[in-house]
């Protein structure tokens, strides 16, 4: 699919979507069965784009990479290419579940912590009767593997998956569909972060005020500070750095 109204930083390309022509992008790939995955971007993977040429490639070769951070809205507009809107993975989730029981498509969860993806399925089928979906919330590791690796990718196979959503952490859930999309027989691979986490409740996500203020990474930072505060409080002073020298290349070019 051709992206239209590009927003580019680090040379990464983000489609400039709204949340409903997303779905109308997504709905697009499952009826015409077009094998392809999404990312959604935020402040932290433009960090981790920076160094890390496998993520670049990961990135490059999605079918869609939405903004998922309200950072990165902010600095599109300074950019002048305003983004349409934050679309984040964890109000896609529950949206491309919807599509899936409308179309009678089956989805696998890879991830889960404290049981979020046996509490998700519970949650999912009370919703949506009829839904087909199945989870398994792999080991700790599994990603250099090659045995759990093959013995996962046979799991989503053999359920006939057409919907995969990896939430095991990030980068990791990107790379790993990259790196095992050829051997995956879906239509739609998504990660999604903490998405699953939000979804089953096992962990809360910030008020729909504090999201629209830019503040839902403080939010989580105050939930989980041992494991996030480098990623938020070190990583935004990187992520800072980053976006003024975009802005003054960008200037010093007009």
């Amino acid at each position: 699919m051709l992206r239209s109204n590009e927003f580019k930083l680090l040379n990464i390309k983000f489609d400039n979507l709204s949340s409903l022509e997303t779905l109308e992008k997504i709905k697009y790939i499952i009826n015409n069965g077009i094998k392809s995955y999404i990312v959604t971007g935020n402040a932290y993977h433009i960090i981790v784009l920076e160094k890390d040429n496998e993520f670049k490639e990961v990135y490059k070769n999605a079918a869609l990479v939405l903004a998922d951070g309200t950072s990165l809205v902010l600095v599109s507009k300074i950019l002048l290419r305003p983004l349409k809107e934050r679309v984040t993975g964890s109000d896609l989730f529950e949206e491309i579940c919807k599509i899936a029981w409308q179309k009678s498509k089956r989805i696998f969860i890879l991830g889960g912590t404290n049981n979020s993806e046996k509490i998700a399925i519970s949650k999912l089928k009370k919703k949506y009767k009829k839904i087909i979906v199945s989870a398994y919330s792999p080991p700790f590791g599994f990603e250099s593997d090659n045995l759990e690796t093959k013995k996962i990718i046979n799991m989503i196979n053999d359920f006939n998956s057409d919907i995969l959503f990896v939430c095991t952490g990030s980068p990791k859930s990107e790379k790993w569909i990259y790196k095992n999309f050829n051997s995956l027989d879906i239509i739609l691979a998504c990660p999604l972060g903490a998405a699953l986490d939000f979804f089953a409740g096992t962990k809360k996500r910030a008020p729909k005020w504090i999201q629209e203020i830019g503040f839902e990474w403080l939010y989580r930072l105050m939930q989980e500070p041992r494991r996030l505060w480098k990623r938020y409080l070190i990583g935004n002073l990187i992520f800072s750095g980053i976006v003024i020298k975009e802005i003054f290349r960008f200037f010093l070019k007009k």
